[in-house]
């Protein structure tokens, strides 16, 4: 059980308590109401009031029960006294008199809780006590009983009466009481396995965010800043990247190098990492994707702390919004990040004009293979799309429907806009292995889009085929979790990466679309020829038939009288 429901029980306890004391305190002082009021109705007669001079208290004790009976004789005989009152309330329906304004015994009663009792006529003689009354009457005679108890008996008499007079009244309330019992049933008993329970999930979700703060901590020390391939003339630079989400993250703007007078790159692309790296760890990745595509590439580290408790994290739709965000209008937030990343100086350009190359392309690794589709899936819908010229994934693993849910978005978009102006998403992936098992995105593409050239997996591939850095002791960390990758490989990756952003930076998309899934294509690197499959189901080969064809002879039912002339022709 849960502390929310805990709480709900401890509610329904609570109220349960307020009402029932609730309950009796009305009891209560409805009969103090009335009895206050009954007895300055009372004073409008003849019958002594509890603060007259001749009351029965103050005679002597010896002859108390000699007056006692003669007293509520003549209480009987008096016109308007609380007894003929009490008895007579059916008889005549006259308010009584109101009180007279000077007399210094009157008291003024309290706001009644009910209505007042009405006298009987004056001449009506004794008459008997009535046994059945309305609710109202009864609980006025409480009070007119109270009252009487108060002026001719003692302390200890009255209490037996309250106690007998307000009896009955309990009694009648009880069914409202019981009318509120299904709402306030006390509820079960709280589980001590769902408090355990509860207790241990918040000590993991802490724990765990505590843990993977510190890792990444950790890991930012050991990689350190971005290390550039050698004989590479590409130029890193470090900043940080404020969100529309109010969060800091930092990234690193790889800037390729540029004739003397040409124009600064007119392309950028932005890489994103896998679930627990980081920016820096790519440095050999992006720094060969900026020199091969002259093209502007940065690459944030986005925390990956799912403990958080919110959707701004590596995998979380809320992060690809907000990355989404950064390309949509001016760009402020980006190119801020550019000019402190020394853009401006590197392009020798004015701060105050410098802007950011409008054309830009999305890759992203693992679970950043999960960000950069939601990612594209955003900017069909925030208006920015148009400048998206296609997006990579490398061994992606998307969460959930990210994928099909950004593939219907662009589809759409595509729909809904004129001219032909798809937004293609090819995987470079490779075989089953522990870090993308439980990806679906090889059969999303080849399903969401089957006349579409969608990537390839590569033989022998590994998860980390596309994460190069220039720290050692990371990278040989890296490949002992996931796996060494045959020598090729790695750079089939950033060869065929490049000649696809390439392709669709000059306007086309559709190269490789008459590919035939299943086949194999040959990638040449410095590290020799590797070989990728093309993703998508293969198309059924066609079955030579084999075997002796034996044809069973079939007979007529009936058959035809021979023709003369055909008889006389086969002669």
């Amino acid at each position: 059980m849960t502390s929310g429901v805990c709480m709900e029980q401890l509610s329904a306890w609570v109220g349960a308590g307020i009402v029932t004391a609730g309950v009796s305190a009305a009891l209560l002082v409805g009969a103090g109401a009335a009895s206050a009021d009954t007895g300055s109705g009372a004073e409008s007669g003849d019958s002594t009031s509890s603060g007259s001079t001749g009351s029965d208290a103050d005679k002597p004790d010896s002859t108390k029960d000699k007056q006692d009976a003669d007293a509520k004789d003549q209480e009987k005989d008096k016109p308007g006294s609380a007894a003929d009152t009490k008895d007579d309330t059916k008889d005549d329906e006259k308010p009584p008199e109101a009180p007279d304004p000077d007399d210094s015994t009157s008291v003024t009663p309290a706001k009644p809780d009910i209505p007042k009792k009405k006298s009987a006529a004056a001449s009506e003689p004794e008459v008997t006590k009535k046994t059945e009354v309305t609710e109202k009457a009864e609980v006025t005679d409480v009070a007119e009983k109270t009252e009487v108890a108060e002026t001719t008996e003692p302390a200890p008499a009255m209490e037996a009466v309250v106690h007998t007079a307000i009896e009955p009244v309990a009694k009648r309330a009880a069914p409202q009481a019981s009318s509120l019992a299904p709402a306030l049933a006390p509820p079960a008993a709280p589980s001590l396995v769902g408090f355990v329970g509860s207790v241990i999930g918040a000590v993991v979700v802490n724990v765990g965010s505590v843990a993977l703060s510190a890792l990444q901590a950790v890991e930012a020390l050991a990689s350190g800043p971005p290390v550039l391939p050698p004989g590479s003339t590409v130029t890193v630079k470090d900043s940080w990247i404020t969100l529309g989400t109010g969060q800091r993250v930092a990234a690193n703007w790889y800037y390729p190098e540029v004739d003397e007078g040409d124009p600064p790159p007119d392309r950028m692309i932005l890489l994103s990492h896998g679930f627990l790296a980081l920016g820096p760890m790519y440095s050999y990745t992006a720094a060969n994707l900026a020199e091969s595509t002259g093209s502007i590439v940065v690459t944030p580290s986005i925390p990956s702390n799912f403990f958080l408790g919110d959707d701004y994290w590596l995998g979380g739709t809320g992060m690809a919004s907000a990355i989404a965000d950064l390309f949509v209008g001016d760009r402020a937030a980006l190119t801020q990040s550019a000019l402190d990343a020394g853009y401006a100086t590197q392009y020798g350009l004015d701060p105050a004009t410098a802007k950011l190359p409008q054309k830009f392309g999305l890759a992203g690794h693992s679970l950043g293979g999960n960000l950069v589709p939601g990612v594209a899936g955003f900017l069909a819908t925030n208006g920015a799309a148009s400048d998206l010229v296609g997006v990579v994934t490398l061994d992606g693993v998307p969460l959930g429907t990210t994928l099909t849910d950004a593939l219907d978005k662009l589809d759409a978009y595509d729909a809904a806009t004129p001219g032909d102006q798809f937004i293609p998403i090819r995987e470079i992936g490779a075989p089953a292995n522990l870090f993308n098992s439980l990806s679906t995105l090889k059969g999303d593409l080849s399903s969401a889009r089957p006349d579409r050239f969608t990537g390839v997996e590569l033989t022998d591939g590994v998860h980390m085929d596309s994460m190069r850095g220039g720290n050692p002791i990371i990278q040989f960390a890296a490949y002992v979790a996931a796996g060494f990758p045959v020598p090729q490989n790695p750079p089939a990756v950033d060869t065929l990466m490049a000649q696809w952003f390439n392709e669709w930076f000059g306007g086309d998309t559709g190269i490789g679309d008459d590919l035939v899934p299943g086949s194999t294509i040959d990638i040449t690197t410095p590290q020799g020829t590797a070989h990728g499959v093309v993703i998508g189901a293969a198309p059924a080969a066609t079955k030579s038939l084999r075997g002796v064809l034996t044809v069973a002879p079939s007979t007529p039912t009936t058959i035809p009288d021979t023709s003369p002339t055909l008889a006389t022709l086969a002669g």
